[in-house]
């Protein structure tokens, strides 16, 4: 067989192949190109010319044109001016005059806190077993007054707790001041409540204590004392001697929560007769503008209310046998009190819960309750 006829015969291809090799000729070349393309289109952007001045002042000028910027620019005419934060005015150590009155407010916080939380558990108590008060036992009237007064005192300790949050640490704490603020306006509706169930029988001063105690009722028939019948039996003098006994720890324990109550009492009155004078400079320095100068007078008046409460309450729980003029009188006062530090703590969080505090304007009604 001749060689350069097999030669030929390999170089011969069919015809499709052919065209095969010919498209994907083309097709390579057409990328080659796009991808010039592109590249050449990147280089350009990257070299465009800036705008011209002149072409920038005409941009300005077209904004005029856009439909409804009239009322945008009326809208933006009545926005309020919002005074940037100063950093230096969230510290206390910025302002060295001011400090030794914020941390006096801080020890007044957590003193009355501390106050309020033996006093919640004294309430506690005398809704549990004490004459007069406890539930369901005795009075409605004081039932209601024991559970109102548990209640009222746990959200003072919140409220002087988020206030010592604020005036312990080393700058101004809105977050601290509105939870303060919020839950001594629901504080003060618990002194409306609990006052509004005690003056009905603290101001009666007609009514029948001996029915109210169950001083008439005989041992046998007196509640707390069903548990003799579950004893052995005994002979009468050794029961009345177990009687006399179990009436005399109540009676010793019930005066141990009295004097108890006695020396809260006069730990609140003191506070409140610092934290008035507090009060009254924050007043001086604040009056010239009006809405803290509200909240100053009404934190003032409630204060020396509360003194007047506490003291007239000391009186009677530091008293062996107690005195309803006292109550009576303590009651009156409270409610005046509730009714001026309800309407300030309302006030207040107006501006300690705003979106931008302004820290100066919090200082000035500080401290409150």
């Amino acid at each position: 067989v001749d060689s350069e006829a097999l030669l030929e015969e390999e170089d011969v291809q069919p015809p499709d192949l052919q065209e095969r090799k010919v498209l994907n000729q083309r097709l390579k070349y057409g990328l080659a190109a796009l991808a010039l393309l592109a590249t050449l289109a990147v280089i350009g952007a990257g070299h465009r010319s800036e705008p011209s001045v002149a072409e920038l002042k005409a941009q300005v000028q077209d904004w005029e044109q856009i439909p409804g910027i009239d009322e945008v620019v009326e809208h933006a005419k009545g926005l309020e001016l919002q005074t940037p934060r100063h950093l230096e005015d969230l510290f206390y150590g910025s302002q060295p005059t001011e400090l030794p009155w914020i941390r006096t407010e801080c020890t007044i916080d957590v003193v009355q806190a501390t106050a309020y939380l033996g006093q919640a558990v004294v309430f506690l108590y005398k809704s549990i077993d004490y004459p007069g008060l406890r539930c369901p036992d005795d009075s409605p009237a004081g039932c209601a007054a024991s559970v109102a007064g548990f209640i009222t005192s746990i959200t003072w300790i919140a409220s002087y707790l988020s206030f010592a949050a604020n005036a312990c640490g080393q700058s101004v704490r809105p977050a601290a001041l509105c939870a303060g603020d919020w839950t001594a306006l629901m504080a003060n509706f618990g002194e409306m409540a609990t006052v509004g169930a005690a003056v009905k029988e603290d101001c009666d001063f007609g009514k029948d204590w001996k029915s109210i105690l169950d001083l008439e009722k005989e041992p046998e028939t007196i509640p707390h004392e069903y548990w003799l019948h579950f004893e052995p039996k005994i002979d009468s003098e050794h029961r009345d001697t177990l009687l006399k006994w179990k009436g005399f720890q109540t009676a010793h324990r019930n005066r141990n929560f009295d004097v108890a109550q006695c020396v809260f009492d006069v730990t609140n009155s003191a506070s409140y007769i610092v934290r008035a004078i507090l009060q009254i400079r924050s007043a001086a320095l604040a009056c010239p503008e009006p809405r803290a100068c509200a909240i100053n007078i009404m934190n003032i008046i409630s204060s020396f209310a509360w003194i007047s409460q506490f003291t007239a309450l000391a009186v009677s729980d530091c008293s062996k046998y107690g005195s309803q003029n006292a109550l009576c009188a303590a009651d009156i006062s409270d409610m005046v009190a509730a009714v001026t530090n309800g309407p300030a703590a309302g006030v207040a969080s107006t501006s300690d819960c705003a979106d931008l505090p302004d820290p100066e304007d919090e200082l000035h009604h500080l401290p409150m309750a």
